[in-house]
């Protein structure tokens, strides 16, 4: 039989020790009662002796059982000389319960005898019981206490006291029989519970790096959401200027025509900067850039929320002016175009000027986003061949051709 590990084998002894200790009370109850029944038998003095002897062992060896269980509590390792030490002490214990059939029937009464030996099979058969967890425990006590008894009958001569030494072994050898399998299941259940602690502390483990996982999945998912969010900022918006980039505005400009078929208009506008190749090759690049995120905030002080922005490209951009009829937004343009002329640009180009073409049409039946664009477009070119610096509507070209009829 394999044997035990060192962990399985500790657990066994601490469940031997702790149910000794359990079981002394009763134990020096039951010397006591059994000195009681003998005492109008047997001499005083050896009664007394036995019982005194007994009592004293039996306290020393309970003050035993508490020290080893205090210190296998503290860590203190349960084994090599100390539990030799516990060995001892119970095979002891065991001779001294023995050695009652000679201290308390001295004159060898059959009758008293046959008393004591039924009150020492209750004795050996809990110590069986108790010590069955090592193997070599149960013989190893039995044996001392029946070499022990054996002794006192075979001492006596009589012949019945020597039938009862033969059953006295008999019941011995039944007695280690009958322990000897219990020995393999009580360490079998101490086995299954070291590997289900074992196990379960695999799971535990395994479950506090499932949760690291987890946490760190969670953290990983937050920071991917926090950069995707950051992508779609700097997707959604011009990274010189602020405003919507082009397919974003583009996007808001789909929405407003599916909106607008449902009866809510909107109006579109193309937005140029007048001679800004000029501004870029007469003051760098770096002043046409300053220019074009100063103009941005100026027309985004007079925007509405409902209002979007966006670069379409270049010096060009594309305003789309929600839930506005031509006539307010044309009045909104112009409102824009003033506050760029009219804005301080002498820390940048110094008497030079900064002015708007603009291009707005409203929103028709039928009219997609390119159409749209492409009306503001001619719209804006038409306010640069027209001078520059103005807002230009479909309106305003045909008074101009009237003119010109």
């Amino acid at each position: 039989m394999p044997a035990l590990s060192p962990s399985v084998d500790t657990a066994v002894r601490l469940h031997i020790l702790t149910r000794l200790r359990a079981a002394q009370p009763f134990s020096m109850a039951g010397g006591l009662l059994l000195a009681l029944a003998m005492l109008w038998h047997s001499p005083w003095l050896n009664t007394g002796l036995w019982w005194g002897v007994l009592f004293g062992w039996q306290c020393g060896y309970r003050h035993m059982l508490t020290r080893l269980l205090a210190g296998a509590a503290q860590g203190l390792p349960l084994s090599g000389w100390r539990f030799h030490l516990f060995t001892l002490a119970t095979v002891l214990a065991g001779l001294l319960w023995s050695s009652a059939v000679w201290w308390l029937v001295p004159d060898g009464n059959p009758l008293y005898l046959m008393v004591v030996l039924l009150w020492l099979a209750g004795v050996s058969a809990s110590y069986a019981a108790y010590l069955t967890g090592v193997r070599y425990l149960p013989p190893l006590v039995l044996g001392a206490m029946l070499l022990c008894v054996l002794s006192r009958l075979w001492w006596a001569e009589v012949p019945i006291l020597r039938l009862a030494g033969l059953s006295v072994m008999l019941f011995a050898v039944v007695l280690v029989t009958m322990t000897w399998p219990l020995h393999q299941y009580l360490r079998d259940s101490f086995s299954a519970q070291e590997e289900y602690d074992r196990l379960l502390g695999d799971m535990s483990e395994q479950q506090e790096r499932l949760d690291d996982y987890n946490r760190q999945l969670e953290l990983q998912g937050r920071q991917l959401d926090e950069a995707l969010a950051r992508v779609d900022e700097l997707v959604a918006h011009d990274p010189l200027t602020g405003v919507l980039s082009r397919r974003a505005i583009m996007l808001r400009g789909e929405q407003l025509v599916l909106q607008a078929s449902t009866g809510q208009s909107f109006c579109l506008a193309m937005l140029d900067l007048d001679h800004f190749k000029s501004i870029n090759d007469g003051f760098g690049h770096l002043a046409g850039d300053e220019v074009l995120r100063q103009t941005c905030r100026l027309l985004g002080s007079v925007l509405r929320g409902n209002d979007s922005l966006g670069r379409y490209g270049g010096e060009e951009f594309l305003l789309l002016l929600d839930g506005m009829t031509l006539e307010s937004a044309m009045l909104r343009l112009e409102q824009m175009r003033c506050q760029v002329q009219k804005h301080d640009w002498s820390s940048l180009l110094g008497t030079r000027g900064v002015t708007l073409s603009i291009g707005l049409v409203a929103w028709e039946e039928g009219l997609d986003v390119p159409q749209l664009i492409r009306r503001a477009d001619e719209l804006l070119y038409a306010a640069k061949r027209g001078g520059r610096n103005r807002v230009m509507t479909g309106q305003d070209t045909l008074a101009t051709a009237k003119g010109e009829a």
